[in-house]
Parts: C-alpha cells; sequence; structure tokens
C-alpha cells in the first residue's frame, strides 16, 4: 500500500487534527461513524487510484485521505453508505482528477462531493438527525443501525435556528452534545484542532480569521442576536479550519486571503438568512473557490502595474 501513497506531511498533520474529532463522533453516535469515515477513505482512494493507475508513477496523494474524512466527518450518522460512497466518488473525480490532480484543482474535493449529495439527496442528508450519547461509555460500546438511528431522530441545531430563530443552549454547542453531521458537533475539539494546525504552520490563520470576522460582522448585520449561535452551530468552524484553509484551493495572495474570506463569510450569512438551505458555507466556499483564480490574478498585476510605469 505504501508504494502507491505519496507522502504528504501537511496532509498527515489535517489528519492527526481530526482525530480527536473522530474519537468524539464515536462517543456520540457509536461505531457506524467510523465505519462510515472508513468507507468514503477507501471509496476516495479507489477512485484516485484508478484514475493514476497507469501514470509513469502510479502514486495516490496524502490528500486523497483528508479529502476522505472530510466528507466521511460531515455526513449525517444516518447516511446510507452507498450515498456516502457516490460523496467520494464525485469529490475526488470531479473535485479533483477532471483538473488534473492533487495540486491543479480550483475547488476543494470534500466541499464538491458533500455539495452533490446534499442536493441530490436532501432527505437523507437533512431530515434524519439522531440525538447524541451523553455519558459515558457512550458510543463506544454501540453500533447502530439506520433505523435504530431513526428511531430516535430530531432536530438539528441549524434546522431549530432556521425554523424558529433561536436556539437556547450555547453550552451544548460548544462542547458538541447535540445532534448534527458525524464531526461538525463540538466547536471546542475544532477550535483545539485549529490551534495545533496554525502551532504546526499546516494552516494559515490569516484565512481562518478574515472567515470568522466577515461572518460575524454580516450575522450581527443581518440577525444580530444571532451571532454567536450561528458561528457555533452547523458547519462553520469545521468549514473554516479545514476546508477553507485548504492550500491549493485558497486564494494564493495575501491581501487575496482576506477577500477570500470576506467573500465566503459574507455568502454563508446571505445564504442562510435567505434561501431555504439552513447551512451555506459550502456553497459560500464553492463560490470563494470560483473567484480566487481572477481576484488573485488582479491583485498580482495591480502589484506589477506601478514597476512597469517607472521602467
Amino acid at each position: 500500500m505504501k508504494n502507491y501513497i505519496l507522502k504528504q506531511p501537511v496532509m498527515n498533520r489535517v489528519l492527526y487534527a481530526l482525530l480527536p474529532i473522530i474519537l468524539f463522533s464515536v462517543f456520540l453516535f457509536g461505531w457506524r461513524s467510523m465505519v462510515v469515515i472508513l468507507f468514503t477513505n477507501c471509496i476516495a482512494f479507489l477512485t484516485e487510484f484508478l484514475m493514476v493507475r497507469k501514470k509513469a508513477v502510479p502514486k495516490v496523494s496524502m490528500a486523497v485521505f483528508v479529502t476522505g474524512t472530510l466528507l466521511g466527518l460531515t455526513m449525517p450518522p444516518t447516511i446510507p453508505l452507498w450515498i456516502a460512497g457516490v460523496s467520494a466518488v464525485i469529490g475526488v473525480l470531479f473535485g479533483k482528477m477532471v483538473f488534473g490532480g492533487f495540486g491543479v484543482n480550483i475547488f476543494n474535493p470534500a466541499i464538491v462531493g458533500r455539495a452533490f449529495v446534499y442536493i441530490s439527496f436532501p432527505k437523507e442528508m437533512t431530515i434524519s438527525w439522531v440525538k447524541p450519547f451523553t455519558s459515558l461509555p457512550g458510543g463506544f460500546v454501540h453500533y447502530q443501525t439506520v433505523d435504530a438511528f431513526q428511531k430516535i431522530t430530531s432536530a438539528s441545531p441549524i434546522g431549530i435556528i432556521k425554523e424558529s430563530g433561536a436556539y437556547s443552549n450555547l453550552d451544548e454547542l460548544f462542547w458538541g452534545f447535540i445532534p448534527g453531521s458525524i464531526g461538525e458537533t463540538s466547536a471546542f475539539l475544532i477550535i483545539l484542532a485549529a490551534i495545533y494546525l496554525i502551532i504546526t504552520k499546516t494552516a494559515k490563520w490569516q484565512a481562518m480569521l478574515s472567515c470568522i470576522l466577515s461572518l460575524a460582522i454580516f450575522t450581527a448585520i443581518f440577525d444580530a442576536p444571532l451571532t454567536l449561535t450561528y458561528l457555533l452551530s452547523g458547519g462553520v468552524l469545521f468549514g473554516t479550519v479545514f476546508m477553507i484553509t485548504d492550500p491549493i484551493t485558497m486564494a494564493k495572495t495575501d491581501i487575496g486571503v482576506w477577500i477570500y474570506g470576506l467573500i465566503v463569510g459574507f455568502t454563508a450569512v446571505f445564504i442562510r438568512k435567505f434561501s431555504l438551505f439552513a447551512e451555506g458555507f459550502m456553497f459560500a466556499l464553492l463560490l470563494g473557490n470560483t473567484f480566487m483564480p481572477i481576484i488573485d490574478l488582479g491583485i498580482q498585476k495591480l502589484k506589477t502595474k506601478p514597476a512597469k510605469q517607472g521602467a
């Protein structure tokens, strides 16, 4: 297996940062969470391997396991495995390989895969939410089938906010003892992961800060009382820490990074507030990916223009 995998220490560190979140997801929802994550990883690996197998050096990027893990963590615990597999195929194939593979893709593959199944299978992605375990040993001694999960379904916090305009328990949102996607519930663990990624210089803090500031400012403008609630709910923190910081698809210029965060934050809040979608971050990130090459090019031209005039 090692002979087919391209070593990428940066991607290893991202996976290390995700480990506590993965373990907490098992505690919350049982071992099926781990099965979903392993399944998306296997399908992501196989998809990329099939695309590179005839190359002179048939190496699968370590980044594919980051994609597979992120996809698994953004799925509901009740997701049928075949839908999770579809997300991995679409994410790797159309989010990365059609552009030429790792390093040249303009869209975040995990977001491409999740957005596709979110739109294609809205019932499975948005309706069935699970009441988590909250006391030891929690899900570490449980493996529940999809049918068993559906007997204890309840609304997710972001759904409650969308319907009623309020969510009362911020402690639950912070610690993560709430219904939600497998790995997006605990703001505490995601913040710890962000600190690790910044300290190890794996991710740019500027990208995280620009996005969080944008989200906070525009949420305060549109829905001031819910600013903190929105920042702690849904996939906002998870996407900010693990997806907007993707070095391949984020802005390459320093100024572009701040513009990138501004675009994603504003668009996410706008979609949440004015569309039918309860969660807008993934669509906002895809739009940010779309505009970044143009913005970076414009910034680079502005930097070189004075030099040409003085020549």
